[in-house]
């Protein structure tokens, strides 16, 4: 059933719509785009608009964007509606042309994670916004009843919406992603009521589909799938295991999909388990955090504290938040913009950790630099719109532009001497856009495509590290990145860098999150809750495919349950969530209350 299709391809999902002749199956791809069926035939038709192509100052090979979200109008042949995450499309005539529509109501920074087209009716789920409804030539939300977490006073995020669907009777059906189960409301009337539906055997189970079929529903969620007669009936698991039995593990296939070819019920995508990728030798590094300051004045205490409590790696700052560099640099640019500070004396200090079976990583922070921002007029700095000046955000923060190819090299060539010296692993921080003060002013001077994602030309810069550096490389991310789709909004894309990295490392400080997050529950336990469900949800938005090392908090801010067991909650959530290792901060590298904690492990009841 492949024929038609490119050789590599990565498949998303399958989607059917039924037609007067039969039905037509459509295949959404990571990156070859999107392909049609007709019944009776054979191979696949290609359907992909060029406005679908990803953005990349690198890459020539012709990849489009992920199909986060896809439907055809089983009312009007031919109508398709289509998403490719931050980004929709409209066809009236079965996909040989498309047309961008206007993001009106929903914004750029929305990630769409499914859509559905009924009688000409659309409605969009996105990753953290909740339902739209297209009405009138915009999008209108439509939440209430729906699953979500309260953020801060004037923030709440909406749990994913992982499939919608529509009947003919006008109701809509909405599935959640992580446990929160599917949903059904009136299009007149709402808001949503829950569907009850069980979720057996794991509590972050997807919903993968809910799907209308006469007075028949369907349900795929991660272990079973599941139907029921009308709106009262009881959900019936369906048992498909032999199904699942003849999907060889090797293959390494992500979905199972069952089509019935008599047309009676629509196509299945059956999702299967995934297997993580262990990097050896970056798998299982429970690591300490290691400024400058504190590894000139204190590298024995830092290695007792690392030996001594169990853990084997270190991370030590390169190039900081200034641009300051540590090393002995022959980087020519590095010197011209005074960059290069006093060196640590890195040989003899590797080979000491080294000596003492420790793994040492290399923190770069790649696009905050002060040296850079200021250095040739400021010519990669990011520009303010308003005054064509260089743009500033908080105090005592300068961002250059993420897309210029001379500040990618930059940091590149420095990795590169930091793995000749003898690092074990390259770690990437702020890979990222800002994300405080007036962001709406920010220009990108360096920028050659208006239309590229945030996070395609992040992805670009760790691309090329990757390729051209030999030893595993890291990238640090924010905490809520670990919760959500944020793609748009500061081009962090978890699942996108998790294709290019070794290992995904997001900050889930419990300190650092909004006032009422996780705030249900006893207090002494939000920091294990919050560690747990970000290592949880991380796993599966990357789909398990490389190690998560989190960054966990040793200092005490905003911490009113501080102590041992705020300590240990964090290193017991991350390992029973499916993460690989941690690493815990303090930024002076007093790490006492670490030793404290570690000595002895007794005394903290869940």
């Amino acid at each position: 059933m492949s024929r038609g299709l490119p050789e590599k391809v990565s498949p998303l999902r399958m989607y059917t719509c039924r037609t007067g002749t039969g039905q037509v199956l459509y295949l959404t791809t990571l990156d070859s785009g999107v392909f049609s069926m007709a019944s009776g035939n054979a191979s696949w038709k290609n359907i992909t608009s060029s406005d679908f192509r990803k953005r990349s100052i690198y890459s020539k090979e012709k990849k489009f964007r992920k199909i986060s979200a896809f439907s055809a109008d089983p009312d009007r042949p031919g109508h398709l509606a289509l998403a490719t995450k931050h980004s929709l499309y409209r066809s009236y005539n079965s996909g040989r042309t498309w047309t961008r529509m206007s993001m009106n109501g929903l914004g750029r920074k929305a990630y769409i994670t499914a859509l559905s087209l009924k009688n000409g009716r659309l409605l969009a789920g996105t990753s953290f916004n909740g339902v739209y409804r297209h009405r009138n030539g915009r999008f209108h939300r439509w939440t209430q009843g729906l699953p979500g977490e309260p953020y801060s006073s004037s923030l709440v995020f909406t749990e994913e919406i992982s499939c919608i669907s529509q009947d003919s009777a006008g109701t809509a059906y909405a599935g959640t992603a992580f446990g929160r189960g599917a949903f059904y409301a009136n299009h007149n009337s709402g808001p949503w009521v829950t569907a009850g539906i069980p979720l057996h055997g794991d509590s972050f189970s997807h919903v993968y589909d809910i799907i209308p079929c006469g007075n028949t529903l369907l349900c795929v969620t991660d272990s079973l799938v599941m139907s029921k007669t009308g709106k009262t009936g009881k959900w019936t698991p369906l048992d498909l295991s032999i199904f699942k039995q003849m999907v060889p593990e090797q293959t390494g296939a992500r979905s199972l999909v069952l089509v019935d070819n008599t047309g009676a019920l629509p196509a299945l995508c059956i999702p299967l388990k995934s297997r993580k990728s262990l990097s050896a030798p970056a798998h299982d590094r429970r690591a300490l955090y290691a400024s400058v300051p504190a590894v000139r004045k204190k590298t024995g205490s830092l290695i007792k504290t690392i030996t001594g409590s169990g853990f084997n790696a270190i991370v030590i700052d390169m190039k900081d938040d200034f641009g300051n560099i540590y090393f002995p640099t022959r980087n020519s640019t590095a010197r011209e913009i005074s960059a290069a500070r006093r060196p640590l004396p890195v040989r003899a200090m590797l080979g000491r950790l080294r000596n003492a079976g420790i793994y040492t990583i290399a923190r770069i922070v790649v696009f905050k630099d002060e040296r850079l921002f200021r250095a040739f007029n400021s010519r990669y700095a990011i520009s303010n719109t308003r005054t064509n000046r260089p743009w500033k955000g908080n105090p005592r923060e300068y961002w250059v532009d993420p897309h210029s190819v001379f500040v990618h090299d930059y940091n590149i060539s420095l990795a590169l001497e930091l793995e000749a010296l003898g690092f074990d692993e390259i770690q990437f921080d702020y890979i990222r856009f800002p994300s405080d003060g007036p962001t709406h002013l920010c220009g990108y001077p360096h920028r050659k495509d208006s239309d590229t994602y945030k996070s395609e030309i992040l992805a670009d810069f760790l691309m090329k590290a990757a390729g051209a550096l030999k030893i595993p490389i890291s990238t640090d991310i924010y905490g809520f990145n670990s919760w959500y789709h944020f793609g748009n909004w500061i081009g962090q894309d978890m699942e996108e860098f998790s294709r290019i990295v070794d290992v995904i490392c997001p900050m889930v400080y419990p300190s650092h999150f909004g006032s009422r997050f996780y705030m249900s529950g006893k207090r002494e336990l939000r920091p294990y809750r919050i560690v747990h469900d970000g290592g949880r949800r991380s796993v599966k938005l990357i789909h398990n495919r490389i190690p998560v090392r989190p960054y966990l908090q040793a200092f005490r801010l905003r911490s009113p349950t501080w102590g041992n067991c705020y300590i240990r909650y964090q290193a017991e959530a991350a390992e029973k969530s499916g993460c690989s290792g941690y690493t815990y901060w303090n930024a002076r590298g007093d790490y006492a209350i670490i030793r404290r904690a570690f000595r002895n492990r007794k005394g903290c009841n869940d």
